[in-house]
Order: structure tokens, then C-alpha cells, then sequence
């Protein structure tokens, strides 16, 4: 005989609350979700969604967090082409409509909760500072740049700044591979000038 579904286990309720988070997210966007829908649909208790997140800022950058961890990018044997697999993986990230239709409200939200900022510089954008990071030491270990000259926040800057821009202001191209390419070569341009000058002079 059938059972009736009932609510879901205690260690099943984050994932399902992330599930219904991420439906209302793509569907109707950041704005719309809230703590007596989410724990509606997800057949739970406000207590047991406030023992898990803060609030609904909390959960949607786990849902952000869960659908876009950062890989490490693998060793291509040459700065270029690692930068370019790494400006891939962040071009298809900010493509993604999940993060793309929510990403005004996601910002305003780290803008104004302290906490939430620094989940965000110390979960989402600091793993991605270490793969730039990494991506930079193999290049001074062969040879390709000088230590001395690397300036992680200015690379950074070049390979954020022109997908958010995308992101933010759809028009034009958008997010595309021809993106992920033109600016890998600026941020390599930048990387590698200094070590280029030494070697003509």
C-alpha cells in the first residue's frame, strides 16, 4: 500500500529548500523568493528554515555556491590557453540564467548584509582569486613572466570586470566564447608585458 509523502527527512530539508530556491530563482527570479513560500512548497517550519539560513540572502548564495563551485584549472602547459580555460568556465557561469537573471539582486544584497559580503569575498571570489593566483605561479615557473611584476588584482579586474559588465548590460555581443578569448589575451597581454620588454631589451 502507497504511503503518503510526508515532509522531507531532517538531513534531506537544506537540499530541498536549495531545490525550491533554485526553481523560484530561474523561474521568477531573486525578488520573489521568501521564507513562507520556500518552506510551504518544501512542506517544512520557518524555525527549521531559520536553523539552517539566516535568511533568504543566505540560502540563495548557497544555491549560487552548490550550482557554480570552482574547479582548478588544469595544467595546459602555457599561461594563454590557461587563462582561456579559466575565462571559459566563468563566461558559461555568468551565462547561465540562474546567476545572470539574478545577479542585480544578488548584489544589492551582499551591498547591504555584511554577512553575506563576506561569504561572497571569502567563498565565491576568493577560491576564483586562487585560481588566477595558481594559473600566474605556473606561468612564473616556466618562464613566461617575472614574479616580481605580477599584479593578481589588476588581472582579476580584467577578467571580471568585462562579464559582469555583460552580465549586468546584455547588449552587444553578450557572453561569448569570442569574450572568454578577447579578454584572456588582454589579461595575458598585461601579464606578460613587463617580461616581454626585458626580453627585447
Amino acid at each position: 500500500m502507497a504511503t503518503k509523502r510526508g515532509r522531507p527527512l531532517s538531513s534531506d530539508v537544506s537540499e530541498a529548500l536549495r531545490q525550491a530556491a533554485e526553481r523560484i530563482m530561474r523561474s521568477s527570479g531573486y525578488s520573489s523568493l521568501t521564507v513562507d513560500g520556500l518552506v510551504a512548497e518544501v512542506g517544512t517550519t520557518r524555525p527549521t528554515f531559520y536553523r539552517r539560513y539566516r535568511n533568504v540572502g543566505h540560502l540563495a548564495f548557497d544555491v549560487i555556491q552548490h550550482r557554480f563551485g570552482v574547479n582548478e584549472i588544469e595544467d595546459t602547459g602555457a599561461l594563454s590557453s590557461d587563462l582561456l580555460r579559466l575565462q571559459r568556465q566563468e563566461v558559461a557561469m555568468f551565462a547561465d540564467p540562474l546567476l545572470r537573471n539574478n545577479l542585480p539582486g544578488l548584489l544589492e544584497t551582499i551591498r547591504i548584509d555584511e554577512s553575506i559580503r563576506h561569504l561572497y569575498l571569502t567563498q565565491f571570489i576568493g577560491p576564483r582569486r586562487a585560481n588566477v593566483q595558481a594559473v600566474l605561479d605556473r606561468a612564473v615557473t616556466r618562464g613566461e613572466m617575472e614574479a616580481s611584476q605580477m599584479d593578481l588584482d589588476w588581472i582579476c579586474d580584467l577578467l571580471l570586470s568585462p562579464l559582469l559588465t555583460k552580465a549586468l548590460l546584455p547588449v552587444g555581443a553578450g557572453l561569448t566564447d569570442e569574450l572568454a578569448r578577447r579578454t584572456a589575451e588582454l589579461a595575458f597581454d598585461q601579464a606578460t608585458r613587463s617580461s616581454a620588454v626585458v626580453a627585447r631589451g
